[in-house]
């Protein structure tokens, strides 16, 4: 799943998505919720191995009708009652083999007496059942301030939300194969698990559907999706391949989702076994609680990923990180399960691994290493993770979907390839897929299909980045001695040893270039300090640790200035250019603020980085040097700047370069460049960062070019949202009224949200508008309520406080809504001293990465030094990110995306 609404971590939602729900938790460190995830798997007294559910629907009470026929076998003896989880459902009547029974229920059970007997007993047991579901299963329906959505009906079961539909075995330690009867109006589509058997015409005016998965698969892949949706019929030889779209957004899917088939088919070849059921469908769905949700054969995703035609070559990769990320799910997560919540990664991280493959292989080889490189420097941002390991059962809430399930957990599977080598690699999860299909299986399983495949004793790379937790830090210098033609790379880990936190074994890469050319030395980094004596026929031009950065680490490699100028122009990695790029900004003098003298002192760092910004190979490095052009700031650095812009031609690239004039204080010409590109630039997603830009310089002229932005139409309103947001930012009490006009209901909703975030930021002391805020908390629609309760947090009005509490009351919270309502109610009740203090520490350590890493979001921001304002620029961001549908962080997030 991404949870992903992703990054902090993750998200970019472009590696979007995947990690921006699992990154707006993360923002929130507080993780109580009303109802936790089991961290160990169950014992089971009975194995359950087939249900025919059958489902209509009362539309109008918004309530499921339904019987579910299950079939199962003992585990023990004496067994004398059957336990189902089943939550908010009236159960009606219950049979056991076909005779009348008597049974319990509890508010989480159903308890089905039966005879006693021996191991291996059967039963058929027939529930019939109704209820209102509060979750588990969502009805989308028009409304008087949206008279057009298309009625959409579907589920969502990870992590133990399927009882809320369907009385069943909530757990993923069992599988079962499945029969969906679903009775729904003729006009309507339905999509569940496995193969459409057939379509019959049933009583007023409606049609039965009947779809049968023959995979066993656990209960919370079960899907059930009904409504007016389009569709789209594709194929990968005999596999069906289907898309949907809510009704008159079919035309939305084959830009979006056409290389599927081209996906399955790298995937069959790259994990060793073909894809293992009997389609696969996507179906993209309003007002989603997740990024998407890997449901077996049909996975479900945002309707957002549907991004308008016109916008859709403005993005990198599209929405590939989403589709190949579910896409690898059906593999790793469906055919082969977690057994427990505590292994989660064993889903997540190869979904995440997932992506890497397939940019790798459809993408130029930049940008999968663009995307490694900032996933680590987005993860490293997320301190709360550190300390602890993937595999953990030290939750009492949904935080083991975080940023170390997703972000580190795909980051480990690419280091483990990068050992092993990629042969060896692809041999080794061909056998884990190929013993344990059908199986639920724990992190030992995997380390014994690499060992038992490979030949490779892989324990002590397990306990240090599995069990135990953290990676290195590493302070790194050298010196060369001319007389023995040796450098002395000196390495010291500083990380700090404790709990679970240790000194880490990994081999590394060092790479010496003398003038007669570069070299190439492996070593081994065991110990807390150790000196490595390495042969250079001459002083080095460059000494490069990690050359291709292979390892998950953070490292302050002490340099002199003509190195890193050598190593940004020279190195052939991109992360060794893109450190080069970020050391020379932060080795700037303190331009532009006194006499010039200053700046002069970094004219050899300007003109690098505008060379880079400007040349680089790769667009990557080419944002990273734009980005420390507008950080050193000055009229020099923003003159090479706008020179930078004017030769970029990737939408993607000048969007993130213009973003970058808005670190560049008081300089006209980069004011007047921002309005052009606001008002006339070819790249949508270029006028919305001048947008946003504009309003983080509090520009003269701002507010007139923000209104007219607002007033003019553009693709799914892009820049008028960029407009609205950008107004807060602007901080100019005369668009209270503006933001009052768009924030009602009947706007669009991504419209409403900017208009919440910026409304928010304004007029502080009103009352009135932390009132209409909070009004909007009962909302039914996901992004809204989110967006109300991240503003009412970030204003700092305590008298939200009552209407959070009331929500938080409220039995439909998603298990990622409810950490982030409390955590709002715990920040507005704490003085307001701590509240600065607590905001100062939660950007200190991120501001700078989370803007280098937004490559394929539009960057924004606040331009005061309201750390506040700050906060809420950021989570304005990654709802912008949810929104559009991108990348990546997910950023494997914390609690990224499934």
């Amino acid at each position: 799943m991404i949870r992903k609404f992703t990054k902090i971590q993750m998200p970019k939602l472009g590696r979007g998505c995947r990690r921006l729900m699992a990154t707006v938790v993360i923002m929130f460190s507080a993780m109580v919720v009303l109802r936790a995830d089991e961290p160990y798997a169950r014992n089971r007294n009975y194995d359950l191995q087939h249900s025919k559910i059958i489902l209509r629907f009362d539309v109008d009470q918004k309530k499921v009708i339904g019987e579910v026929i299950h079939n199962l076998t003992t585990l023990r003896e004496d067994t004398s009652k059957i336990e189902f989880d089943s939550v908010g459902l009236t159960i009606q009547s219950v049979t056991v083999n076909k005779a009348p029974a008597k049974f319990e229920t509890t508010a989480e059970k159903l308890v089905v007496p039966v005879a006693a007997g021996k191991v291996g007993d059967k039963f058929e047991i027939d529930i019939r059942y109704e209820g209102k579901p509060n979750k588990g299963l969502y009805f989308i329906l028009p409304d008087r301030e949206y008279p057009n959505r298309p009625t959409q009906i579907w589920s969502q079961g990870e992590s133990e939300d399927t009882r809320y539909y369907l009385p069943t075995y909530d757990y993923p330690n069992d599988r079962l194969t499945t029969e969906t009867v679903l009775t729904v109006p003729a006009s309507w589509l339905t999509v569940s698990n496995g193969k459409l058997i057939g379509v019959t015409n049933a009583a007023s005016n409606m049609k039965t559907w009947t779809w049968r998965e023959s995979v066993p698969s656990s209960t919370y892949l079960i899907t059930v999706v009904a409504g007016e949706f389009d569709e789209m019929k594709d194929s990968l030889r005999n596999l069906p391949v289907t898309y949907y779209a809510p009704k008159g957004r079919g035309d939305r899917l084959p830009i979006n989702y056409s290389r599927t088939p081209a996906m399955i088919e790298l995937f069959n070849k790259k994990y060793g076994v073909d894809y293992p059921w009997e389609k696969y469908a996507q179906v993209m769905v309003d007002d989603f609680v997740a990024g998407g949700m890997e449901n077996s054969s049909a996975t479900t995703n945002t309707s957002s990923s549907l991004v308008n035609p016109k916008l859709v070559a403005e993005y990198a990769t599209g929405q590939d990180d989403l589709i190949s990320h579910e896409l690898t799910h059906q593999w790793f997560g469906d055919y082969v399960t977690c057994k427990d919540w505590g292994n989660i990664w064993l889903n997540e991280g190869f979904a995440t691994f997932g992506e890497t493959v397939w940019t790798e292989n459809h993408f130029p080889k930049d940008q999968s290493e663009y995307q490694r490189w900032t996933d680590a420097r987005h993860w490293f941002t997320s301190t709360n993770l550190y300390s602890k390991p993937i595999v953990r059962y030290d939750f009492n809430d949904s935080s083991e979907f975080d940023g170390n399930a997703y972000t580190k957990g795909g980051w480990v599977l690419y280091m483990l390839r990068h050992q092993l080598g990629e042969d060896a690699f692809n041999r080794a999860i061909k056998h884990y897929l190929e013993v344990n299909h059908g199986k639920n299986v724990v992190t030992a399983d995997l380390v014994k299909a690499v060992e038992e495949s490979t030949n490779s004793d892989v324990d002590q790379f397990f306990n240090q980045w599995v069990y135990g937790a953290g990676a290195p830090k590493f302070d790194i210098s050298y010196a060369y001695d001319n007389t023995k033609h040796q450098v002395a790379l000196t390495v010291k880990q500083t990380q700090k040893v404790e709990g679970h936190v240790g000194l880490f074994r990994v081999p590394v890469e060092v790479e010496i270039t003398p003038a007669t050319g570069a070299h190439l030395y492996p070593i081994v980094v065991s110990k807390q300090t150790e000196t490595f004596s390495l042969p250079a026929s001459s002083e080095p031009l460059l000494v490069l640790f990690d050359k291709g950065g292979n390892i998950l680490k953070r490292a302050e490699f002490h340099k002199e200035k003509k190195e890193w100028l050598y190593q940004l122009k020279n190195a052939t990695d991109f992360s060794d250019r893109a450190d080069a790029a970020v050391a020379l900004r932060t080795l700037k003098e303190e331009a532009g603020h006194s006499d010039g003298k200053a700046e002069a002192k970094n004219d050899d760092a300007i003109a690098a980085l505008a060379e880079s910004a400007s040349n680089d190979k790769a667009w990557g490095v080419r944002a990273v040097a734009a980005e420390s052009l507008g950080d050193i700031g000055g009229p020099v650095a923003a003159k090479k700047l706008i020179e930078a812009l004017n030769s970029a031609k990737e939408p993607w690239l000048r969007a993130r370069m213009v973003a970058a004039f808005g670190d560049v204080k008081d300089d006209k010409e980069v004011l007047a460049k921002l309005q052009n590109v606001a008002e006339q630039d070819t790249s949508y997603r270029a006028r919305a960062a001048a947008l946003q830009a504009l309003g983080k310089l509090k520009a003269p002229n701002a507010f007139a070019i923000l209104n007219s932005a607002i007033a003019a139409d553009s693709p799914d309103n892009f820049l008028r949202n960029a407009a609205l947001r950008s107004l807060g930012a602007l901080g100019d009490e005369k668009a209270v009224p503006v933001l009052r006009e768009w924030i009602v209901p009947g706007r669009p909703m991504e419209t409403r949200e900017a208009a919440i975030f910026s409304l928010a930021r304004l007029q502080k002391e009103n009352k009135e508008i932390t009132t209409q805020i909070a009004s909007y908390l009962p909302e039914q629609h996901f992004g809204i309520r989110m967006a109300a309760v991240s503003a009412l947090g970030a204003r700092g009005d305590s008298a939200a406080i009552p209407a959070l509490e009331q929500l938080l009351k409220s039995d439909d919270l998603s298990i990622e809504f409810a950490p982030m309502i409390k955590e709002q109610i715990a920040h507005l009740k704490r003085p307001a001293k701590e509240k600065r203090d607590g905001h100062a520490r939660a950007n200190s350590d991120s501001d700078a990465d989370d803007d280098e890493a937004s490559g394929d979001s539009n960057s924004g921001g606040n331009g005061n030094t309201a750390v506040v304002a700050e906060r809420l620029d950021k989570l304005e961001h990654l709802m912008q990110e949810m929104n559009d549908l991108l990348k990546t962080i997910e950023t494997r997030l914390p609690t990224e995306k499934r």
